[in-house]
């Protein structure tokens, strides 16, 4: 198998917030020692996860097992 047969799709959109938010989500990444990229992700698979519909990595909907 070669990597781009294993890779997954990605999709990219801008993102626009206040700079005050953007200052936040900064501060929270270095202290989780994280990238503010990594920690945007982190953050809304978190959300996500919370919701009673659950979507797995594929796109797919899952049982919500306990909100995790």
């Amino acid at each position: 198998m070669n990597a781009t047969a294993t890779s997954k799709t990605k999709k990219t959109f801008p993102l626009e917030i206040e700079e005050n938010l953007h200052k936040a989500l900064k501060h929270k990444a270095i202290e989780s020692d994280m990238s503010l990229h990594a920690y945007i992700i982190d953050a809304l698979i978190s959300r996500v996860n919370e919701e009673t519909a659950v979507y797995n990595v594929d796109g797919k909907m899952e049982e919500n097992r306990g909100g995790k």
